[in-house]
């Protein structure tokens, strides 16, 4: 059971006028993870990432939320004496960007323009490659899949159809006013977008793309062959919407998802051994992941969270 415990009384202890000196300090403890220190600077932090990377919603919760979660797997870890080899976090990064379409300048560029601390990137990526190595450790066999399983998956993928998507962009390259003007640029657009503007006259105003000229309109694409962390972000939309401005290659962008349609299944040959080897790691990753958010759970419910 999660024990969320709101400390009301600490202000009213510290003094009168400790309250505003207090809150004006960036690096004050605004939640206590069992012994781990989360700060109003870390949050603050946290939530310009997750704009970087075009997250929607309530960030400074979704902030909260994922530092609360990174502590707990820095303190897993810890307890297993799991800990990183040298240059684990900058091979990190650079899997991170591939992940995305982008280089490391791209992910540089991104932090330097939203004021984003290279430690804050570091830490980020720290927790979720320690918390790979927990759940490896206590999940592997159980995660690893049969050659039953793998026919059992292929069968199932013979009938299933495919998703296909139409995407629109209005892409800002980074060389033409540089990092901080396009940033603003594209957060003024985004607003503009989500105030009812017309994403292809903008498009076709503002982007740099050579899809400008068809109102930002992209050729239809197979869900699959989107980076997964793109993909990612570009399903949680209901066509119409459109992305918050995300780090591509060289600059920003901001993506609309047009229409989902889908397409009758494609022939599987089941005996393949590359077909066989890319479901292998599919099936092992969603299952690691099942197990992982349990126990994740598990570590959150016993965990004793302090919000001063």
């Amino acid at each position: 059971m999660l024990r969320l415990l709101l400390v009301v009384a600490t202000l009213a202890l510290a003094g009168p006028g400790a309250g505003p000196a207090l809150a004006q300090n960036p690096f004050a403890p605004a939640i206590m993870v069992n012994n781990g220190v989360i700060t109003n600077y870390d949050i603050d932090q946290r939530m310009r990432l997750l704009e970087a990377l075009g997250a929607n919603g309530d960030l400074r919760k979704l902030a909260v939320q994922q530092l609360t979660e990174d502590r707990v797997k820095l303190q897993a870890a810890e307890e297993m004496q799991i800990e990183l080899p040298e240059g684990a976090i900058e091979a990190g990064i650079e899997e991170f960007a591939a992940g995305r379409g982008l280089t490391m300048d791209d992910v540089q560029l991104a932090l330097d323009a939203r004021g984003i601390d290279q430690q804050t990137m570091d830490d980020f990526v720290e927790s979720g490659l320690l918390w790979r190595d927990v759940i490896g450790t206590r999940f592997r066999a159980r995660a690893s899949p049969t050659e039953a399983d793998l026919d059992a998956a292929l069968e199932i993928a013979s009938r299933t159809p495919q998703e296909v998507l139409t995407l629109a962009e209005i892409a800002l390259p980074y060389a033409e006013l540089g990092p901080p003007e396009t940033d603003a640029l594209a957060e003024r657009l985004y607003r503009q977008l989500a105030g009812g503007a017309s994403f292809a006259a903008l498009a076709a105003e503002y982007s740099r793309s050579a899809s400008a000229e068809n109102g930002g309109l992209l050729e239809p694409v197979a869900a699959t062959n989107l980076p997964p962390a793109f993909r990612s972000e570009v399903l949680l939309l209901r066509p119409g919407q459109v992305t918050r401005p995300i780090p591509i290659s060289g600059g920003v962008a901001i993506i609309k998802l047009v229409s989902i349609r889908q397409v009758p299944p494609q022939p599987i040959d089941a005996n393949d051994p590359e077909v066989r080897e890319q479901l292998r790691q599919r099936l092992f990753s969603e299952r690691i992941l099942s197990f992982g958010q349990g126990y994740l759970q598990e570590l959150l419910g016993d965990a004793i969270i302090v919000e001063r």
